[in-house]
């Protein structure tokens, strides 16, 4: 009698177990899945139109300072971003 009650709560513990694994399992991965796609909401987003303009207003006078030339007489069309391929 004592033993079957042992077993029986063994296998209910090594039941548990595997519930639990699983569990964790499907929450890491769904949470993976959120964190993946954050991190691209995040990188779409970018800089607003305030940072845009003084950004271009930097470059404009990077360009104009090399040039030897005042920013009114220099016309930028496009900016882009280089990655760094490291």
């Amino acid at each position: 009698m004592v033993l079957m009650g042992m077993i029986t709560v063994f296998i209910c513990l090594v039941i548990l177990i595997f519930m639990i694994i699983i569990m964790s399992k499907a929450v890491n991965a769904f949470s993976e899945k959120n964190k993946k796609s954050i991190a691209v909401n995040e990188e779409q987003k970018g800089p607003d139109k305030e940072e845009n303009q003084r950004i271009v207003a930097a470059i404009s006078v990077a360009i104009a300072e090399n040039l030897n030339k005042d920013v009114s007489q220099i016309r930028i069309h496009s900016i882009k971003r280089l990655e760094n391929n490291r």
